[in-house]
Order: C-alpha cells, then sequence, then structure tokens
C-alpha cells in the first residue's frame, strides 16, 4: 500500500506543478521497515491515514544543527481518499513523544522551499519555521536533491528543554 499512497501523492503533485518526488526504491522501504523506522498512521476508525519514516540524522541536509539530539521526519505519505484528514499534525504529536522517549530534543523535518502551500501548511500543523538551506550537490543524498532548496523545521521534543 505505501508505494500505491507514494504514486498518488507523485499524481497530485504533478497536477499542481509542485516539485516531484522521486520513485522511491523498494530496497530501502525494506531496510526502513526492518530497522523499525517505518510507520504507518490509522485514524480512530482503523483506516490508514498514511505512511511516514523516521531518521536519527540528517547531518547531509541540517549540517551544523545536526547534534545527534533529533528525529526527522521523512516521506509523510497521506491515503489519497482521507486527504485533508490533518496527517501532518497527529504524526506531530506523535513525533514529539517519539522524540522524548528516545532521548531526542528536536523533531525536525523539511521539504523543497518553493512548495508554498506545504511549507504554509507545515507552519499551521504547528512546525516552527527555521529558514532555508540551499543544498548544492550532495553524493550522499538520491539526485533529486541536487542543486534544490529546502525549507527547514524544528520543534522542541515533548518536555525538552
Amino acid at each position: 500500500m505505501f508505494r500505491d499512497f507514494w504514486e498518488s501523492a507523485i499524481s497530485y503533485q504533478q497536477t499542481r506543478n509542485f516539485p516531484l518526488w522521486p520513485s522511491y526504491p523498494e530496497a530501502k522501504i525494506s531496510e526502513e521497515i526492518a530497522s523499525g523506522l517505518h510507520f504507518s498512521a490509522y485514524f480512530s476508525d482503523g483506516d490508514l491515514a498514511g505512511y511516514f519514516s523516521v531518521a536519527l540524522s540528517d547531518a547531509q541536509i541540517w549540517r551544523e544543527r545536526e547534534q545527534g539530539n533529533a528525529i526527522y521526519i521523512h516521506r509523510m505519505c497521506a491515503n489519497p481518499r482521507r486527504k485533508g484528514s490533518n496527517l501532518a499534525s497527529s504524526v506531530l504529536a506523535w513525533a514529539y513523544q517519539h522524540a522524548f522517549h528516545s532521548g531526542r530534543k528536536f523533531v525536525r523535518m523539511d521539504t523543497w522551499s518553493d512548495n508554498k502551500p506545504l511549507v504554509e501548511y507545515y507552519i499551521k500543523c504547528g512546525f516552527h519555521y527555521i529558514g532555508v538551506q540551499q543544498l548544492g550537490v550532495v553524493p550522499e543524498l538520491p539526485s533529486h536533491y541536487s542543486n534544490t532548496s529546502l525549507a527547514l523545521f524544528e520543534n522542541l521534543a515533548a518536555g525538552a528543554r
């Protein structure tokens, strides 16, 4: 199902002329699932809300801010039948607790800075906008990150000071 949600998100991006996610390698999905870093979110009625992944470091994007004290939300992908159900708000609420119980101080995420509706949506969901990170060519990241500009978001984990 993740693949179906992912492809639906790409189709949605295409129809709106937003920056496009690339196809996501099956091996990477399997690796995230096996390592316990790929999550499913459900609505109270039992319907699948979507998927997301967590990373424990992200130095290529966060550079000097990467201090081993954050979790990073990646690849948040909503159920296309339930779009507009505020998946990001629910993920953020979960992430505060998860980060705190994992001994992490921050919850962070990024998106393309030129996707203004998504940037505004994440701010509306409670993410604090940090600013823009301009990337050059970063061999450690997938090629779609090369020479792009990312909006960065960060919040303190629950109970963190």
